[in-house]
């Protein structure tokens, strides 16, 4: 009997993580979950308050050479492997943002990335990419896909994705895989509606870029984002 109350707690937790997110678990709630791939059976809430009473923190603990977790009741090799390797992998993780998530500081090294991003498409898309205060990438998400003439964007969609990683800025951008880069009413229309709603925000539109076979346009470059008055 005590052993399924057990599985039906991990599960509560599963489904309250996926539910509400990560923002009101506490640290050795998610210390708890983190143990459950590698103890499947056995109470890891009490497991992980150990370990934080004795480490003192998370990153003391996965900092920490895996023969002295192990000494910790309850927690295996295999265990103390797993949570040493945590700090490793969050190395790389960082290192790998640096390399990968470029700056877009001028609109060439925006039209680039965004050229990249759109390459063989035969189909619009449109995407968001989000910022940091320091212009460097944070997020690229594709926000809608539709037919070789059009695509059909929500801009909510591009809010709540500004919003979810904290952008300070953001660029969109779409392609036109057959025909003129130039914006159409659309376009125009679209681009306004997104600014007036970020900037109250304090989320700057930086730029919105139309892609198309060997060219691009810029609304930056062309004036089109500056306030009509």
């Amino acid at each position: 009997m005590g052993s399924n109350v057990h599985v039906g707690h991990r599960d509560r937790m599963r489904e309250r993580f996926l539910l509400a997110g990560p923002d009101g678990f506490a640290d050795h709630e998610l210390l708890e979950m983190l143990l459950y791939g590698v103890i499947p059976r056995g109470n890891t809430n009490e497991i992980a308050h150990r370990l934080l009473d004795e480490f003192g923190s998370f990153s003391n603990l996965i900092e920490s050479d895996p023969y002295e977790i192990q000494k910790t009741a309850g927690v295996g090799e295999k265990s103390a492997i797993f949570l040493s390797m945590l700090h490793e992998l969050f190395r790389r993780y960082e290192k790998e943002k640096l390399e990968q998530k470029p700056a877009l500081t001028s609109i060439p090294r925006a039209a680039e990335y965004c050229t990249a991003l759109l390459a063989y498409c035969v189909t619009e898309r449109f995407y968001v990419i989000c910022l940091d205060s320091r212009r460097k990438v944070i997020h690229t998400a594709k926000i809608a896909e539709g037919t070789v003439g059009q695509v059909y964007v929500q801009p909510r969609a591009v809010l709540e994705k500004a919003l979810r990683y904290y952008a300070t800025g953001v660029v969109l951008c779409h392609n036109h895989p057959r025909g003129s880069v130039k914006p159409s009413n659309a376009d125009v229309h679209l681009t306004t509606q997104l600014k007036l709603m970020l900037e109250p925000l304090d989320i700057e539109v930086v730029d919105h870029i139309i892609v198309g076979e060997g060219e691009y346009y810029s609304f930056f470059k062309d004036g089109m984002l500056k306030d009509k008055t």
